[in-house]
């Protein structure tokens, strides 16, 4: 009688004890998520990320938080995650720079970010940058930007974000396109919001950020846009003149997506996807998003892969001949 209850109970505690690791699956999330960003609170791409965390916060029961760790380019937010666990609790909230800037500065990075990631899927996509100045400097239009640049050559002041990030990046396209004797000065903690204190202070006459970080300083007056980066006007500006106006060829166009640790399981990479797809999509995120002047990009993980690998080859040649100078 002991032997038989022995063989029905061996089966039973092996089943048992491989369904408990798809249970905690099926159960993810049991405890909060971390989405380590690699820009300061109150930069464009901060807003987006709360806003999607605090829906995948309702959603899911579990709190999503959003971890500032700006510095080096992205690279101190990147290793971060890429050295956490592989069970989908931390996340990078992957500003281009991650993906298209830093990897072409090979001395910086230790890893292949390809390689090291998951993509989950995408945020936001198509988010121009915009060209804001001081009201006080008593210009309207980036032409008028170009001749008093010149005529002080290097006494223009142009507050970014950090080194290596996309505002950095599109100051320094902007200065050499442009043959504007500019003076680029990147934040590397506050980034534009310390920017715009220092244009608020004098300090700083210009700075380049996407509408969602400047918006507050826009409708004070203290700011004004003279540009949008995109290829083309926007429809939510129509009257702000594209950069490329004033100086051909000239976009900087900034995207957000969210990726795992490599190794992460393909439930766990789904769970994720279902949820950052179900946040997009609810109305209050639409209306938000509309009103910071961007658009909610929904892609597969597979298809966040194929667009990160196709804006690296957009990116990677411009990164490497700026380095080389």
């Amino acid at each position: 009688m002991l032997r038989t209850l022995i063989r029905l109970a061996l089966p039973l505690a092996f089943a048992l004890a491989a369904a408990a690791p798809a249970a905690a699956q099926n159960a993810f999330p049991t405890k909060p998520i971390r989405i380590v960003l690699p820009l300061p609170v109150g930069t464009a791409l901060d807003v987006v990320a709360r806003l999607v965390g605090e829906q995948l916060t309702g959603r899911w029961g579990q709190q999503v938080i959003v971890e500032n760790r700006p510095g080096a380019g992205g690279l101190i937010a990147a290793q971060a995650v890429a050295s956490a666990p592989s069970d989908g609790y931390t996340l990078l909230g992957g500003a281009a720079s991650i993906f298209t800037i830093l990897p072409a500065q090979k001395d910086k990075l230790q890893f292949d970010v390809n390689r090291a990631f998951t993509p989950i899927g995408m945020i936001v996509g198509g988010v121009p940058m915009y060209v804001a100045v001081s009201s006080k400097l008593g210009i309207a239009s980036l032409p008028e930007l170009v001749d008093l640049a010149r005529s002080k050559p290097q006494q223009i002041f142009v507050g970014t974000n950090g080194t290596g990030t996309l505002p950095h990046f599109a100051a320094l396209a902007l200065a050499k396109m442009g043959n504007i004797p500019l003076t680029i000065v990147p934040y590397s903690t506050g980034g534009t919001t310390e920017a715009i204190k220092d244009i608020l202070g004098g300090r700083v006459h210009v700075t380049i950020e996407a509408y969602s970080g400047l918006a507050g300083v826009l409708q004070s007056g203290d700011l004004k846009l003279i540009a949008v980066m995109s290829p083309e006007r926007t429809s939510f500006f129509p009257g702000v003149p594209a950069a490329a106006e004033t100086v051909p060829g000239l976009s900087a166009v900034g995207w957000m997506a969210l990726a795992a640790p490599a190794g992460t399981s393909e439930h766990i990479v789904r769970r994720l996807s279902e949820g950052v797809h179900y946040a997009l999509r609810t109305p209050n995120i639409k209306q938000r998003f509309e009103q910071l002047g961007m658009q909610a990009q929904i892609m597969t993980p597979a298809e966040t892969r194929a667009f990160i690998e196709r804006e690296q080859k957009l990116w990677w040649p411009i990164v490497r001949e700026a380095e080389s100078k």
